[in-house]
């Protein structure tokens, strides 16, 4: 029987071809032509506005062709200042581009083009998220329709947390980065910390890659709507809510990262074609608090990956050739959580070679009803849960609404007091279990089985 269907294409090797296509032709103009800004008159004394002058520099370096705007040493206070295509920025050793913490000088970022299916509504009509919401979409550095774009260097962008009253939850301010319809981006080695919002809301962003990254405390920390050939390597985040979240996603590869958060590792809320997670590291708890928590100060890591397109409201599309692999994972309450809403089915899901200890809940596979996962593969796990007098069943993995299921060589363990049912299986056409420790024909009471077809 075959239980993966559509075999994932090469899309990963066409995100490195295409980007060192922009990456080597970017360097010739990046090389030629330096702006520093303190010898225009910026001052680094955590004092002086600096806004006016590095806008200026932007433009005065795009106009004469594009090349690279120089942060040097010191904290340089900003309100706004917008990104322009071939004019890169670089932050030198001990540079801080800090946010003023006067919320009202920030600019909001106005969409050019309709950006509406980005929107995330709930069913009571809330939409806080929207990219038509001024408040929403303030932001320290802005870029629409920015292309050949490099921020990197060993210097900070600090969001200062900017307090925003009228921000969601009567608190957050202004994002540090928000792009939309930017392409052939890249963030190389800076650090951002205290985000007041999330550290980069992107919109229908093409051609990114993020290396050796840094994002400490904050709300989310890369939040992409809409992106295609982006490429995640070598990067620390520390977050506060989730890590990385968004959706609309094509040929989306997240490799050798560590992720830490106070909220979920991954988070995608909307359909995503050909994304893979390799080789990374989820580690809980949380080092900076969830900040609206508040006084309780949450740090738990709540799920280490979840998938659940339609979770913050209708949006329709299907999960396509999803693989997870080599990953390490701590502490947190579930280690995968897969979640399908109305209007959203999912094929050929593979998460394989994943070790994960001090695990508190579950790995979770449901959907509502009328929507179905096609195959999906969980290979060779070895998964170590804290279980006492109240956990709750199934203390090991749950699965709702799949058609084709298959667990080898998956090794379940739990530490302490537990239910007796460690699986437990409802609407599956085809289970199969494989030399996995929750089944065998002497304690096949540990799965319950609801409504499913004999397990192979």
């Amino acid at each position: 029987m075959t239980y993966i269907t559509r075999k994932i294409k090469k899309p990963f090797f066409n995100i490195i071809l295409k980007l060192l296509f922009w990456i080597i032709p970017s360097l010739s103009f990046a090389q030629h032509l330096r702006y520093n800004i303190q010898d225009i008159g910026a001052k680094g004394d955590d004092k002086t506005l600096n806004t006016d002058i590095i806008n200026q520099t932007i433009t005065k370096c795009f106009n004469e062709g594009g090349g690279t705007v120089v942060i040097p040493k010191g904290v340089f206070l900003t309100a706004t200042i917008y990104l322009k295509s071939n004019v890169n920025i670089e932050l030198k050793k001990g540079a801080v581009l800090k946010g003023v913490s006067n919320i009202n000088l920030y600019h909001s970022f106005i969409p050019k083009t309709d950006l509406s299916r980005y929107n995330t509504v709930s069913a009571t009509g809330n939409n806080a998220n929207s990219a038509y919401d001024t408040v929403w979409t303030k932001a320290l550095i802005i870029g629409e329709s920015a292309s050949n774009v490099t921020i990197s260097g060993s210097g900070i962008i600090d969001g200062e947390h900017v307090f925003n009253a009228q921000g969601e939850e009567s608190m957050r301010g202004p994002h540090t980065i928000v792009l939309a319809n930017c392409k052939d981006i890249k963030f190389e080695n800076i650090t951002i910390e205290k985000a007041a919002n999330y550290a980069l809301l992107a919109y229908n962003l093409q051609n990114a890659t993020f290396q050796g990254i840094h994002i400490q405390q904050g709300w989310d920390g890369i939040h992409i709507r809409g992106g295609k050939n982006i490429l995640l390597q070598h990067c620390d985040l520390q977050t506060g809510d989730d890590a990385i979240a968004g959706g609309f996603w094509e040929n989306f590869l997240v490799k050798n990262c560590t992720i830490n958060s106070s909220c979920n590792g991954i988070r995608v809320i909307m359909p995503v074609k050909d994304f893979q997670v390799t080789n990374c590291r989820f580690i809980g708890p949380g080092k900076y608090p969830h900040r609206t928590s508040g006084k309780l100060h949450r740090t738990n890591m709540l799920a280490g990956i979840y998938i659940q397109p339609g979770g913050w409201g209708m949006v329709k599309g299907d999960l396509e050739g999803i693989h997870i692999s080599n990953l390490k994972m701590h502490n947190m309450d579930n280690p995968f959580i897969f979640e399908l809403h109305k209007g959203n089915n999912a094929t050929d899901i593979v998460v394989e070679n994943i070790t994960a200890d001090s695990i508190k809940r579950p790995i979770a596979v449901h959907s509502d009803a009328g929507y179905t996962y096609k195959n999906i593969l969980f290979k060779n796990l070895s998964i170590h849960y804290l279980t006492n007098a109240t956990t709750e069943a199934p203390w090991a993995l749950g699965a709702s609404n799949v058609q084709h299921f298959r667990l080898e060589n998956v090794k379940f363990y739990a530490n302490g007091k537990k239910p007796k049912t460690a699986v437990k299986l409802e609407n599956v056409s085809f289970p199969a279990f494989v030399n996995t420790n929750v089944y065998n024909l002497n304690d096949t009471q540990e799965v319950q089985m609801i409504n499913c077809g004999k397990i192979n």
